[in-house]
């Protein structure tokens, strides 16, 4: 049996208050998950909504939170991306809730790079508004920069973590360009090149990369 790659363990590091002046308002969709933690935990979890063809799938938080801490199934649409996803169960409920340690200040100052920009428009190129996409704002970038600082406020991330925190109601559409997963790593099924499992659980590994950079 081939073995299965796992990322490295770190221990969290604390955030720094003075840096939260890095979460600026990023305009009303925004404002809930930029006004602070109480703020933020009042509001529901969005959702995994992906689109596929004609089908739309919206996996709640709860069950996504459920399969990676204890491998059961609520929902069947989740059963079936975890089988496309590439990787063995239980390494991938292992790396959903694995804590990659960062220094928010570090984090926000590489987001607001022209490298951690290009980094943001790669990793959001698979999404799309949920709904009829008339506000006639591009919410895809900013969501993803905003919930990541989210979830770095504790000092660390997680994929479900980022994935909790989007401000914003956003669609994985499948029909277009793949999710583009930011590792390098080669893969030993091509599923874990290109599903939306994998892409999702090397994005917190891949921002503690260049934050420490």
């Amino acid at each position: 049996m081939r073995a299965v790659r796992t990322l490295p363990a770190l221990s969290a590091l604390p955030a720094r208050r003075a840096c939260l002046r890095a979460l600026l308002p990023l305009g009303v969709a925004l404002i809930a998950a930029a006004a602070g933690p109480a703020a933020a935990a009042a509001e529901p979890a969005q959702p995994l909504r992906i689109s596929a063809g004609a089908e739309l799938w919206s996996i709640p938080a709860a069950a996504l939170r459920q399969f990676a801490s204890d491998g059961r199934f609520s929902d069947q649409r989740l059963l079936r991306l975890v089988a496309s996803s590439g990787w063995p169960d239980a390494a991938l409920r292992a790396a959903l809730l694995k804590p990659y340690a960062v220094d928010l200040v570090a984090l926000a100052r590489f987001l607001d790079s022209p490298a951690g920009l290009a980094f943001l428009q790669q990793q959001t190129r698979a999404y799309r508004p949920f709904g009829d996409g008339r506000s006639g704002r591009d919410l895809r970038v900013p969501a993803l920069r905003s919930a990541i600082l989210a979830d770095a406020r504790s000092g660390s991330l997680t994929a479900l973590g980022i994935l909790r925190h989007l401000p914003a109601p956003l669609v994985l559409d499948l029909a277009g360009p793949s999710p583009l997963r930011c590792s390098s790593l080669p893969c030993d099924n091509p599923e874990q090149c290109r599903s939306v499992l994998s892409w999702l659980v090397f994005l917190p590994a891949c921002l503690q990369a260049a934050a420490q950079s």
